[in-house]
Order: structure tokens, then C-alpha cells, then sequence
């Protein structure tokens, strides 16, 4: 029986049987151990938030087009 580390729990090793492992395999769920260790450190800083869209301009009025008297 394999022993794996799934994507949603990498911290655990868990036994699965040849059914289990190829359909864990299959959808891409499983911890490839070469990948976690190239993986740097987290220690850069979060990026800033991106800044909020800004509303579009309003063309202004035409004077002699409201329909006030």
C-alpha cells in the first residue's frame, strides 16, 4: 500500500490502496514530493490591495437640452 501526502492535507501521510492512489493521481491530488522542495520560503511581503476603480467621468450637460422651463 502507497504511502501519499494529499493537497488537502500535505501535513499527513496517509496509506491508500493501488484504487485510491491512481484515482488521487488522476485528479491531480497529490503532493509530488520534488515539488515541496523547491518551494522558497514565505518570506516576502504580502502585495499592497489593489487600488479601488475609479467612477468613469460624466460628460457634462448641454445647455437647451433639459426639458425644465
Amino acid at each position: 500500500m502507497p504511502t501519499v501526502r494529499t493537497t488537502m492535507r500535505p501535513d499527513q501521510e496517509i496509506e491508500v490502496d493501488d484504487a485510491e492512489y491512481l484515482d488521487l493521481q488522476r485528479q491531480g491530488l497529490l503532493v509530488e514530493e520534488d515539488a515541496t522542495a523547491e518551494v522558497p520560503p514565505a518570506t516576502a511581503a504580502p502585495t499592497a490591495p489593489e487600488a479601488p476603480p475609479q467612477p468613469a467621468a460624466v460628460a457634462p450637460k448641454k445647455p437647451g437640452t433639459s426639458k425644465e422651463s
